[in-house]
């Protein structure tokens, strides 16, 4: 028999709520009020010996959150409690959340459970994402629920510096295409601490894809903290696109940010102004938005110049 069995009121509890002490099946609202003092005095094994399933969703909740709070002393009541009620998903928070590796351990276990609360066991998980299987992992990526793929992101961190950029976007990918922003969103996040050209240009894609407005911004900002050689022409080509709309002017700050590569701004501002597809007017007010100052005001238009024809106090800060 386990010694779950055999647990019976004990004199702590007596101490720490004496309501509950004389009622071997306290109700909610003792337990509650149990929960809610301060400092509260409960110990894991009361705490095991209060959960229920047939209680409450929110008190089951609360009561395996403080089980899980007690970290190592929390371990053996949680298990104890998976022996008796199963792997309740309200249990299997409290397991992640004791940090424990031989709750890891157990947890591991019951990937291969087909009839496992899917979603709760990787979200338990999610401190451990570096010994879950990227097998798991792109399953749950590709699964249709938004909760299903934001848990699949949160443990594919532990795995993005370890893959190379073209096997991290295709786990990605579904992702990004997904019309949901909070989806979207996480694993534009993920690409953005990359800096390879593949990752940027399929950040810059999605500016283009006329994504929901949340979408647009965080791309646009993850382009924005790339801060390489290929983001800045991928943010001048977006400027190009979106000449003329209020987007623009948010394009224009990401690139005024970019101080460590403003030659390479005045590099294609000149190609482009020599190919026409920009004004000469065009190319003063992004340089004044950049530089805050008129580079053409000495009127060598056409002639971006270089950081070395302007006086030293108008110089970059890249210079």
């Amino acid at each position: 028999m386990s010694w779950l069995h055999s647990w019976a009121p004990v004199d702590s509890l007596s101490r720490s709520c004496p309501m509950v002490a004389a009622q071997p099946g306290p109700a909610d609202a003792l337990v509650w009020q149990c929960l809610g003092q301060r400092p509260c005095r409960l110990t894991p094994q009361e705490l095991a010996r209060f959960f229920h399933p047939e209680r409450p969703q929110d008190l089951r909740l609360a009561l395996a959150e403080r089980l899980g709070m007690q970290n190592e002393r929390g371990l053996q009541p949680c298990l104890a409690l998976i022996e008796r009620y199963g792997p309740q998903p309200e249990l299997l928070m409290a397991l992640g959340m004791t940090h424990q590796p031989d709750a890891r351990a157990a947890l591991l276990r019951y990937l291969d459970d087909p009839d496992i609360d899917r979603l709760a066991l990787l979200r338990a998980l999610a401190g451990w994402g570096r010994h879950v299987p990227l097998a798991v992992i792109r399953e749950a990526l590709q699964h249709p629920g938004q909760a299903m793929r934001l848990a699949g992101m949160e443990l594919l961190q532990f795995h993005a510096r370890l893959l190379t950029a073209p096997q991290l976007l295709r786990l990605a990918e579904p992702l990004l295409g997904d019309i949901r922003p909070p989806v979207a969103i996480s694993a534009i996040r993920l690409l953005q601490r990359r800096n390879e050209p593949l990752l940027a240009g399929r950040l810059a894609h999605v500016l283009q894809a006329d994504p929901p407005e949340a979408v647009w911004e965080a791309a646009l900002h993850a382009l924005g903290c790339i801060g390489t050689e290929t983001s800045v022409t991928l943010l001048l080509d977006c400027w190009l696109a979106c000449r003329g709309t209020p987007g623009a002017v948010d394009v224009l700050h990401q690139l005024a940010a970019q101080f460590r590569h403003q030659h390479i701004l005045r590099q294609r501002l000149e190609e482009l102004l020599q190919e026409g597809k920009i004004t000469v007017d065009e190319t003063a007010a992004l340089l004044l938005e950049v530089n805050g100052q008129d580079l053409f005001a000495d009127g060598r238009k056409g002639d971006l110049g270089s950081d070395q024809d302007q006086p030293e106090k108008e110089r970059s800060p890249s210079s």
